[in-house]
């Protein structure tokens, strides 16, 4: 799934900065950039949350 969410984050990125509006149909590839980016981004901190949980019981004792 990693793997699948720096493909997207790539992806995405490169049809943003790739095309740049002179044709009709660059918008569209733009958008596609930009929910790729977007939906690969939330992906990667999905995981990196799971992956890090926050320990809340050391919060409270530290209190």
């Amino acid at each position: 799934m990693k793997v699948f969410s720096f493909l997207c984050i790539v992806l995405g990125a490169i049809l943003v900065f790739l095309f740049d509006d002179q044709e009709s149909y660059h918008m569209y590839l733009k958008i596609l950039g930009f929910i790729l980016l977007m939906y690969g981004l939330f992906q990667s901190t999905r995981m990196w949350v799971k992956d890090n949980p926050r320990d809340d019981a050391d919060d409270v004792s530290e209190n």
